[in-house]
Protein backbone atom coordinates (compact mmCIF):
# COMPACT_ATOMS: atom_id res chain seq x y z
CA UNK A 1 0.00 0.00 0.00
CA UNK A 2 1.09 3.83 -0.89
CA UNK A 3 -0.17 6.96 0.89
CA UNK A 4 0.19 9.59 -0.96
CA UNK A 5 -0.54 12.86 0.61
CA UNK A 6 -1.82 16.35 -0.63
CA UNK A 7 -1.52 19.38 1.49
CA UNK A 8 -3.24 22.10 0.42
CA UNK A 9 -4.04 25.96 1.49
CA UNK A 10 -6.59 28.27 -0.46
CA UNK A 11 -5.32 26.29 -3.91
CA UNK A 12 -9.15 24.68 -4.98
CA UNK A 13 -8.32 25.15 -8.96
CA UNK A 14 -4.75 24.07 -8.25
CA UNK A 15 -5.67 21.18 -5.73
CA UNK A 16 -8.02 19.89 -8.57
CA UNK A 17 -5.17 19.43 -11.16
CA UNK A 18 -3.05 17.83 -8.59
CA UNK A 19 -5.05 15.23 -7.59
CA UNK A 20 -6.10 14.87 -11.25
CA UNK A 21 -2.62 14.13 -12.01
CA UNK A 22 -1.93 11.99 -8.93
CA UNK A 23 -5.02 9.86 -10.44
CA UNK A 24 -3.89 9.36 -14.01
CA UNK A 25 0.24 8.48 -13.09
CA UNK A 26 1.44 6.00 -15.50
CA UNK A 27 3.62 3.10 -14.78
CA UNK A 28 1.81 2.91 -11.49
CA UNK A 29 0.45 -0.27 -10.27
CA UNK A 30 0.38 -0.55 -6.34
CA UNK A 31 -2.63 -0.18 -4.34
CA UNK A 32 -2.94 3.12 -2.88
CA UNK A 33 -4.59 6.14 -0.85
CA UNK A 34 -5.21 9.70 -1.50
CA UNK A 35 -5.41 11.75 1.92
CA UNK A 36 -6.04 15.11 0.95
CA UNK A 37 -5.84 17.77 3.69
CA UNK A 38 -6.23 21.92 4.08
CA UNK A 39 -8.08 23.87 6.17
CA UNK A 40 -10.43 26.03 3.75
CA UNK A 41 -13.88 25.61 2.43
CA UNK A 42 -13.19 26.23 -1.34
CA UNK A 43 -10.37 23.59 -1.56
CA UNK A 44 -12.43 20.92 0.84
CA UNK A 45 -15.31 21.38 -1.77
CA UNK A 46 -12.77 19.78 -4.53
CA UNK A 47 -11.53 17.33 -2.46
CA UNK A 48 -15.03 16.35 -1.54
CA UNK A 49 -15.69 16.08 -5.16
CA UNK A 50 -12.88 13.83 -6.18
CA UNK A 51 -14.04 11.84 -2.85
CA UNK A 52 -17.20 10.96 -3.73
CA UNK A 53 -15.87 9.80 -7.53
CA UNK A 54 -13.14 7.72 -5.52
CA UNK A 55 -14.91 6.82 -1.98
CA UNK A 56 -12.43 3.43 -1.56
CA UNK A 57 -9.19 6.00 -2.59
CA UNK A 58 -9.69 9.06 -1.23
CA UNK A 59 -9.73 10.83 2.40
CA UNK A 60 -9.59 14.09 3.17
CA UNK A 61 -8.20 15.38 6.29
CA UNK A 62 -9.17 18.89 8.03
CA UNK A 63 -6.36 20.50 9.10
CA UNK A 64 -6.61 22.21 12.52
CA UNK A 65 -6.72 25.92 13.32
CA UNK A 66 -3.83 26.24 14.28
CA UNK A 67 -2.73 25.76 10.79
CA UNK A 68 1.23 24.13 11.36
CA UNK A 69 2.26 22.31 8.48
CA UNK A 70 4.05 19.92 11.05
CA UNK A 71 1.55 19.51 13.53
CA UNK A 72 -0.44 18.52 10.24
CA UNK A 73 2.19 15.81 8.99
CA UNK A 74 2.20 14.22 11.89
CA UNK A 75 -1.27 13.67 12.28
CA UNK A 76 -1.51 12.06 8.48
CA UNK A 77 1.63 10.11 9.64
CA UNK A 78 -0.29 8.45 12.30
CA UNK A 79 -3.36 7.62 10.20
CA UNK A 80 -1.67 6.20 6.36
CA UNK A 81 -1.91 2.93 5.71
CA UNK A 82 0.61 3.01 3.27
CA UNK A 83 4.14 1.16 3.57
CA UNK A 84 5.59 4.27 1.91
CA UNK A 85 4.39 7.56 2.42
CA UNK A 86 4.52 10.47 -0.55
CA UNK A 87 4.05 14.13 0.39
CA UNK A 88 3.07 16.77 -2.42
CA UNK A 89 1.09 20.27 -2.30
CA UNK A 90 -1.91 20.87 -3.84
CA UNK A 91 -0.45 23.83 -5.88
CA UNK A 92 2.47 21.07 -7.37
CA UNK A 93 2.04 18.95 -10.38
CA UNK A 94 3.50 15.22 -10.63
CA UNK A 95 4.88 14.54 -13.72
CA UNK A 96 3.34 11.60 -15.19
CA UNK A 97 5.59 8.90 -13.92
CA UNK A 98 7.04 10.53 -11.02
CA UNK A 99 5.52 8.01 -8.33
CA UNK A 100 6.95 5.00 -10.08
CA UNK A 101 9.91 6.66 -10.40
CA UNK A 102 10.47 7.73 -6.64
CA UNK A 103 9.28 4.56 -5.58
CA UNK A 104 12.03 2.73 -7.25
CA UNK A 105 14.84 3.23 -4.24
CA UNK A 106 12.14 1.35 -1.50
CA UNK A 107 12.48 -2.00 -3.70
CA UNK A 108 16.06 -1.78 -1.48
CA UNK A 109 14.67 -2.01 2.84
CA UNK A 110 17.71 0.22 3.74
CA UNK A 111 15.99 2.97 2.05
CA UNK A 112 13.98 5.64 4.20
CA UNK A 113 13.59 8.72 2.50
CA UNK A 114 14.23 9.52 -0.91
CA UNK A 115 13.58 13.16 -2.72
CA UNK A 116 12.26 14.18 -6.25
CA UNK A 117 13.42 17.15 -8.88
CA UNK A 118 11.06 20.44 -8.54
CA UNK A 119 11.19 21.61 -11.98
CA UNK A 120 10.16 25.31 -12.18
CA UNK A 121 6.62 26.23 -14.30
CA UNK A 122 7.95 30.11 -14.33
CA UNK A 123 8.16 32.15 -17.69
CA UNK A 124 11.92 31.70 -18.18
CA UNK A 125 11.46 35.04 -20.42
CA UNK A 126 11.09 37.14 -17.60
CA UNK A 127 13.65 37.84 -14.91
CA UNK A 128 11.68 36.05 -12.12
CA UNK A 129 11.19 33.47 -14.16
CA UNK A 130 14.74 32.65 -15.10
CA UNK A 131 15.88 33.04 -11.62
CA UNK A 132 13.78 29.98 -10.86
CA UNK A 133 14.51 27.99 -13.42
CA UNK A 134 18.72 28.77 -12.50
CA UNK A 135 18.10 27.85 -8.96
CA UNK A 136 16.27 24.93 -8.89
CA UNK A 137 18.56 23.64 -11.50
CA UNK A 138 21.44 24.44 -9.76
CA UNK A 139 19.24 22.77 -6.55
CA UNK A 140 19.35 19.43 -8.74
CA UNK A 141 22.90 19.52 -9.51
CA UNK A 142 23.76 20.23 -5.92
CA UNK A 143 21.99 17.06 -4.79
CA UNK A 144 23.65 15.03 -7.95
CA UNK A 145 26.97 16.20 -6.32
CA UNK A 146 26.16 15.46 -2.45
CA UNK A 147 24.63 12.14 -3.64
CA UNK A 148 27.42 11.01 -5.31
CA UNK A 149 29.46 11.41 -2.09
CA UNK A 150 27.56 10.08 0.13
CA UNK A 151 26.36 13.47 1.83
CA UNK A 152 23.20 14.56 3.54
CA UNK A 153 20.38 15.57 0.78
CA UNK A 154 17.93 17.49 2.25
CA UNK A 155 14.86 17.18 -0.09
CA UNK A 156 12.07 19.65 -0.95
CA UNK A 157 8.93 18.63 0.28
CA UNK A 158 7.38 19.33 -3.40
CA UNK A 159 8.09 15.64 -3.81
CA UNK A 160 9.34 13.58 -0.80
CA UNK A 161 8.68 10.20 0.10
CA UNK A 162 9.76 8.18 3.27
CA UNK A 163 9.36 5.18 4.67
CA UNK A 164 6.53 4.50 7.27
CA UNK A 165 7.08 3.61 10.79
CA UNK A 166 10.82 5.29 10.44
CA UNK A 167 9.77 8.88 12.34
CA UNK A 168 6.75 9.22 14.41
CA UNK A 169 6.46 12.85 14.35
CA UNK A 170 8.91 15.70 13.46
CA UNK A 171 9.42 18.93 15.05
CA UNK A 172 7.25 22.07 14.66
CA UNK A 173 9.94 24.45 14.31
CA UNK A 174 11.92 23.93 11.39
CA UNK A 175 11.77 22.74 7.91
CA UNK A 176 9.77 19.93 7.57
CA UNK A 177 11.75 18.51 4.98
CA UNK A 178 14.82 18.79 5.55
CA UNK A 179 14.44 17.47 8.96
CA UNK A 180 12.52 14.19 7.88
CA UNK A 181 15.96 14.10 5.36
CA UNK A 182 18.18 14.39 8.51
CA UNK A 183 16.14 12.36 11.01
CA UNK A 184 16.15 9.58 8.85
CA UNK A 185 19.55 9.44 7.43
CA UNK A 186 20.67 9.47 11.15
CA UNK A 187 18.57 6.23 12.03
CA UNK A 188 20.79 4.67 9.17
CA UNK A 189 18.74 4.76 6.41
CA UNK A 190 19.28 5.13 3.13
CA UNK A 191 18.81 8.58 1.59
CA UNK A 192 18.69 8.40 -2.05
CA UNK A 193 17.92 11.32 -4.73
CA UNK A 194 15.83 10.96 -8.32
CA UNK A 195 16.23 13.37 -10.49
CA UNK A 196 13.63 11.52 -12.88
CA UNK A 197 10.91 11.78 -10.46
CA UNK A 198 10.06 15.56 -11.88
CA UNK A 199 7.18 17.54 -9.69
CA UNK A 200 6.46 21.39 -11.60
CA UNK A 201 6.32 24.27 -9.18
CA UNK A 202 5.62 27.94 -9.79
CA UNK A 203 7.66 30.36 -7.82
CA UNK A 204 7.28 33.43 -6.98
CA UNK A 205 6.58 36.15 -9.81
CA UNK A 206 7.33 39.56 -8.39
CA UNK A 207 10.30 40.39 -6.07
CA UNK A 208 8.41 40.68 -3.19
CA UNK A 209 6.79 37.56 -2.88
CA UNK A 210 10.61 35.92 -3.30
CA UNK A 211 12.13 37.90 -0.58
CA UNK A 212 9.70 36.34 1.45
CA UNK A 213 9.54 32.92 0.67
CA UNK A 214 13.38 32.97 0.67
CA UNK A 215 14.17 34.66 3.60
CA UNK A 216 11.27 32.15 5.74
CA UNK A 217 13.09 29.27 3.48
CA UNK A 218 16.63 30.23 5.17
CA UNK A 219 14.59 30.71 8.78
CA UNK A 220 13.64 27.54 8.51
CA UNK A 221 16.98 25.75 7.89
CA UNK A 222 18.99 27.89 10.23
CA UNK A 223 16.65 26.45 12.73
CA UNK A 224 17.90 22.94 11.93
CA UNK A 225 21.03 23.97 14.05
CA UNK A 226 18.82 23.00 16.87
CA UNK A 227 18.65 19.35 15.88
CA UNK A 228 22.09 19.04 13.84
CA UNK A 229 25.36 18.99 15.80
CA UNK A 230 27.90 17.89 13.36
CA UNK A 231 29.51 20.37 11.18
CA UNK A 232 29.59 21.10 7.20
CA UNK A 233 26.70 18.58 7.17
CA UNK A 234 23.65 20.95 6.13
CA UNK A 235 23.11 21.40 2.67
CA UNK A 236 21.87 24.66 2.79
CA UNK A 237 24.17 27.28 4.29
CA UNK A 238 25.31 30.54 3.56
CA UNK A 239 28.86 28.92 2.87
CA UNK A 240 27.47 26.32 0.67
CA UNK A 241 25.57 28.69 -1.70
CA UNK A 242 28.66 30.47 -1.94
CA UNK A 243 30.83 27.74 -3.08
CA UNK A 244 28.19 25.40 -5.27
CA UNK A 245 26.03 28.93 -6.04
CA UNK A 246 28.92 30.80 -7.71
CA UNK A 247 30.01 27.86 -10.17
CA UNK A 248 26.96 26.56 -11.01
CA UNK A 249 25.17 29.47 -11.69
CA UNK A 250 27.68 31.19 -13.77
CA UNK A 251 27.54 28.15 -15.81
CA UNK A 252 23.98 28.61 -16.94
CA UNK A 253 23.30 31.90 -19.04
CA UNK A 254 22.99 31.11 -22.19
CA UNK A 255 23.01 34.53 -24.18
CA UNK A 256 24.19 38.43 -22.44
CA UNK A 257 20.60 38.82 -21.08
CA UNK A 258 20.71 36.05 -19.08
CA UNK A 259 24.27 36.61 -17.49
CA UNK A 260 23.17 39.91 -16.73
CA UNK A 261 20.05 38.42 -15.04
CA UNK A 262 22.30 36.01 -13.30
CA UNK A 263 24.74 38.92 -12.40
CA UNK A 264 21.63 40.75 -10.52
CA UNK A 265 20.66 37.49 -8.43
CA UNK A 266 24.14 37.81 -6.38
CA UNK A 267 23.15 41.03 -4.59
CA UNK A 268 19.86 39.68 -4.13
CA UNK A 269 21.00 36.45 -2.70
CA UNK A 270 22.94 38.40 -0.47
CA UNK A 271 20.42 40.96 0.33
CA UNK A 272 18.15 37.59 1.69
CA UNK A 273 20.59 35.82 3.60
CA UNK A 274 21.52 39.43 5.66
CA UNK A 275 17.63 40.00 5.96
CA UNK A 276 17.16 36.52 7.10
CA UNK A 277 20.37 36.55 10.00
CA UNK A 278 18.81 40.39 11.29
CA UNK A 279 15.46 38.76 11.87
CA UNK A 280 16.44 35.69 13.44
CA UNK A 281 19.85 37.28 15.60
CA UNK A 282 18.77 40.43 16.55
CA UNK A 283 14.75 40.84 16.31
CA UNK A 284 14.52 36.99 17.85
CA UNK A 285 11.82 36.04 15.01
CA UNK A 286 12.72 32.36 14.32
CA UNK A 287 10.79 30.20 11.85
CA UNK A 288 6.97 29.02 12.50
CA UNK A 289 5.58 26.17 10.86
CA UNK A 290 2.43 27.61 9.92
CA UNK A 291 1.16 27.89 6.22
CA UNK A 292 2.66 31.45 4.54
CA UNK A 293 2.12 31.13 1.08
CA UNK A 294 3.17 33.85 -1.06
CA UNK A 295 -0.03 34.79 -4.09
CA UNK A 296 2.21 34.84 -6.74
CA UNK A 297 3.43 31.24 -6.24
CA UNK A 298 -0.21 29.85 -6.69
CA UNK A 299 -0.55 28.35 -10.07
CA UNK A 300 -4.15 28.19 -11.24
CA UNK A 301 -5.74 30.57 -8.01
CA UNK A 302 -2.79 33.21 -9.08
CA UNK A 303 -4.95 36.86 -8.48
CA UNK A 304 -3.00 39.45 -9.79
Amino acid sequence: MISLIVTAYEDPNSTKESMKKLLNQKNFHEKFEIIAACPDEPTKEVIMDYKKKHPKIIRYVKQDGDRQKNLLMNKIMKIAKGDIIIWTDGNKFLDEDAVSQILKPFEDPSVGVVGGRPTAMNDKNSMMGYWAHLLTNASDKMREIRYKKGLLIEHCANLLAMRKGILTEIPLDVAEDAIISYLITEKGYKNVYVSEAKVFVMYPRNFKDWVKQKVRSIKAHEAMNKYITKKDIKMKSFSNELFYGLYLSLTYPRNLKELYWTLLLYPARFYIWMKAFYEIRVKKDHYQSSWSRSESTKVLDYKK
